[in-house]
C-alpha cells in the first residue's frame, strides 16, 4: 500500500515538472476541471494540464490560490499550489485551512496539525484540536476540554495548556492572560508573569513602560511596567496620560473622580478634581469650567515651585458680575457717532459677537473701547440685528474668548445652519516670532508667552469655520506685527516688526484684516476711533448698512491707504480675504 502510495507521488510530480510557471484558469463554478464522470484536475489560463485529471476529486480555492486533490472518495486528500506543486502530501489529513501564513491539515476524527506554507509540520497532530494565529509573534492552540496554550510561531510552548483561559496580545508584544473569573494577568513575550492574576480586572497597555489597570470595582489608575509600580492609584473613575505636558520625564495624567476633572503628576493631585470639563491642554495652559466659569491655569510642572496659576476667572469659583470697562480716552463724539442710520427690518437670525481690549496693563489700546461700542450701535441699529444676539465683550480674558466661542457654537447649533455670525475684534493682536503666526491678545494675555497665553487666529478660524454657520465675517481692527496703534513696540525687546504668515479662513468665512504683514493698525486721533473702524463705520453709516462686501471692502481699503500715508505717513492697507469656498462669490455677499 505504501509502495503505490509513493508511486503515485512521483507520477504526479513528473508529470506537472513540466508547468510550474502555468495559472489556473477559472471553471465555470469551483475551479474543477472534469475529464469524463470520474476524474479531475486543474488547467492553466492556456488550457494545459496543470495537475492531471488522474483525482477522484480535486476543489480549487480561489482567495488560497491553492487545490485540494483526492485519490480516493473519502480518504486522504493532497494540497497542491498553482503550479501543480503538492504542498502537503497524501498523508492522513482529509482538509485544510490557510490563514496568516500557516496551514491548518485536519485529520478525520478532528485533531489538527500546523504547518508553514512550504507544508513543514510545525505542531503535529493529536496536540490540539484548532490553532488561532495571533499576528506574527504567536499561536494559540486549543485542546479538546477547551483550555488554551500558547506557544511561539516555530511551535514551542510559552505558556502551557489549563493554566489561562484566553489571551490577548497587543501593540506592544505583552501577553494579556485571563482566567475562568474574568480577571487579568500580565506576561512577557516570553510567557514570564509580570503581573499575576488576582490584582487587576483588566489592563491596557499604552506604551512599553505604562499601562492602565482596572480594579475589581472598577476604579482607574497608571501602573509603571519598568518599576512594576503604581504610579496613579486606583481611585479615579477616568485616568490619561497627557504626553504633551510630560515635563523632564514626570508622567502628567488627567484624572476624573466624583465627575470632575484635575490632574495628577509627582504622585500627587497637583491640579485638584474640581473642574466641571476635562483640562485641554494647549502649550502648557488648560482650559476648563468651574461653576460656569471658564478659567486657564497653567501646568504647575512648568512653573517655579510648582505653583498652580490662575490666569482667568475667579479664583475663588464664585463668579463675579464686572461692569462696563473704563476707558480713559475721550468718548465717542465724531460724525460717525451721531445720526446712525436704522434699519427698516429686524435681522433675527444674524448674531455679533464683538471684542473690544483697550485696557491692557502695560499697553492700552487707544479707543478700542469706542470702536466696539459704537460697532455695537451700527449692528444692531443700521444691520437690525437683535440687542439681544449682539454679545459685547469689553476688556476680554482669554476665558472671555473660549466663552464667546462656545456661545457661537450653542447658538449655531439651535438654529441648524440657519444662522449668520458677524466677528468683530479691536485690540492688540501679537505674532509668534519662531512660527511666525498670529494671536489675539486677551487682557491677561503675556506678550513674552504669546503661544500659551494668547488666542491663536488659526484656532480661531478654524474654530467658526467647525461651526454650522450661513455665513461668518470677521472684522479685525488690530495688527499681528508686535507694534502699537502708536507705531511703538509692544514687546520692548524686540526692535522691528515681525510679518506673520496669513491664515486662511475656511468654511463660509471672509475675514476684514486692518493691515498687512508688518504694518501697523493705526487710530485716527481726532475721530476717537481706530482708522479702520471709523472708515467701516462711514461706509455703513453712508448705505445704511445696504452695501455689498465688494463696495465695502473697496471703500474701506481705499481710505484707510489714503489717510494712513496722509495723516500718519506710514502705509496700512486692508486686507480683505475669503475662504476659498467664496473666493468667486464673495463680493456680491451682503452684510444684511
Amino acid at each position: 500500500m505504501f509502495f503505490k502510495k509513493y508511486i503515485a507521488y512521483i507520477l504526479l510530480l513528473l508529470v506537472n515538472a513540466s508547468t510550474l510557471n502555468a495559472q489556473i484558469v477559472e471553471a465555470d463554478k469551483e475551479y474543477d476541471i472534469k475529464k469524463g464522470e470520474n476524474y479531475h484536475g486543474f488547467k492553466d489560463a492556456k488550457g494545459n494540464w496543470v495537475v492531471k485529471p488522474i483525482y477522484r476529486f480535486t476543489y480549487w480555492y480561489k482567495d488560497w490560490q491553492y487545490g485540494i486533490c483526492k485519490q480516493t472518495d473519502n480518504g486522504p486528500s493532497a494540497l497542491v499550489d498553482k503550479y501543480g506543486k503538492i504542498v502537503v502530501g497524501f498523508d492522513s489529513y482529509i482538509s485544510y485551512f490557510i490563514n496568516d501564513g500557516f496551514i491548518q491539515c485536519e485529520a478525520a476524527d478532528g485533531s489538527k496539525a500546523l504547518c508553514d506554507m512550504q507544508g513543514k509540520v510545525i505542531i503535529p497532530l493529536g496536540k490540539y484540536k484548532g490553532y488561532y494565529i495571533d499576528g506574527k509573534e504567536f499561536i494559540q492552540c486549543e485542546a479538546a476540554d477547551g483550555s488554551k496554550a500558547l506557544c511561539d510561531i516555530h511551535g514551542k510552548v510559552i505558556i502551557p495548556l489549563g493554566k489561562y483561559k484566553r489571551y490577548y496580545i497587543d501593540g506592544e508584544g505583552f501577553v494579556h492572560c485571563e482566567d475562568a473569573n474574568g480577571t487579568t494577568a500580565l506576561c512577557d513575550n516570553k510567557g514570564n508573569e509580570i503581573i499575576p492574576l488576582g490584582k487587576y480586572k483588566s489592563i491596557t497597555i499604552m506604551s512599553s513602560n505604562l499601562a492602565y489597570v482596572y480594579s475589581l470595582g472598577g476604579k482607574q489608575g497608571a501602573l509603571d511596567l519598568e518599576k512594576r509600580s503604581i504610579c496613579v492609584p486606583l481611585e479615579y473613575e477616568q485616568v490619561w496620560l497627557d504626553k504633551d505636558e510630560c515635563v523632564n520625564s514626570e508622567l502628567f495624567f488627567i484624572v476624573k473622580r466624583n465627575g470632575k476633572y484635575g490632574a495628577f503628576a509627582q504622585g500627587r493631585e497637583v491640579i485638584s478634581c474640581e473642574y466641571d470639563d476635562w483640562l485641554s491642554f494647549t502649550n502648557g495652559v488648560a482650559t476648563a469650567k468651574k461653576d460656569g466659569e471658564v478659567k486657564l491655569i497653567k501646568n504647575p510642572l512648568r512653573q517655579e515651585g510648582g505653583a498652580q496659576i490662575m490666569m482667568a476667572g475667579n479664583a475663588q469659583g464664585a463668579k463675579k458680575k464686572r461692569g462696563p470697562a473704563v476707558s480713559r480716552y475721550p468718548a465717542p463724539n465724531s460724525d460717525v457717532d451721531k445720526n446712525i442710520p436704522v434699519a427698516k427690518s429686524s435681522n433675527k437670525n444674524s448674531f455679533a459677537v464683538i471684542v473690544a481690549n483697550e485696557n491692557y496693563p502695560d499697553a492700552p489700546v487707544p479707543y478700542s473701547l469706542n470702536d466696539g461700542r459704537m460697532f455695537k450701535e451700527y449692528c444692531n441699529k443700521t444691520l437690525g440685528i437683535p440687542e439681544k444676539n449682539i454679545s459685547l465683550y469689553e476688556d476680554a480674558t482669554y476665558g472671555n474668548l473660549i466663552e464667546a466661542v462656545e456661545k457661537i457654537k450653542n447658538i449655531a447649533e439651535a438654529f441648524d445652519g440657519e444662522a449668520s455670525l458677524i466677528f468683530y475684534y479691536a485690540g492688540h493682536g501679537f505674532p509668534d516670532e519662531k512660527q511666525s503666526t498670529a494671536y489675539l491678545l486677551p487682557i491677561d494675555g503675556n506678550a513674552g508667552d504669546i503661544t500659551s497665553t494668547g488666542y491663536s487666529l488659526a484656532k480661531l478660524y478654524d474654530q467658526l469655520a467647525r461651526i454650522n454657520l450661513k455665513s461668518s465675517i470677521v472684522f479685525l481692527d488690530a495688527c499681528f506685527s508686535g507694534a502699537k496703534r502708536e507705531d511703538q513696540m509692544l514687546s520692548q525687546s524686540r526692535g522691528v516688526a515681525i510679518k506673520v504668515r496669513e491664515e486662511e479662513p475656511k468654511g463660509k468665512m471672509v475675514v476684514f484684516s486692518a493691515a498687512q504683514g508688518d504694518e501697523t493698525a493705526h487710530q485716527l486721533e481726532e475721530k476717537g476711533h481706530g482708522l479702520f473702524t471709523y472708515y467701516l463705520l462711514k461706509q455703513l453709516q453712508a448705505k445704511g448698512g445696504e452695501l455689498t462686501m465688494g463696495e465695502l471692502s473697496d471703500f474701506v481699503t481705499k481710505q484707510v491707504k489714503r489717510q494712513s500715508v496722509v495723516i500718519n505717513n506710514k502705509k496700512q492697507t486692508p486686507e480683505i480675504i475669503p475662504s476659498p469656498s467664496l473666493s468667486t462669490t464673495w463680493r456680491d455677499m451682503k452684510l444684511k
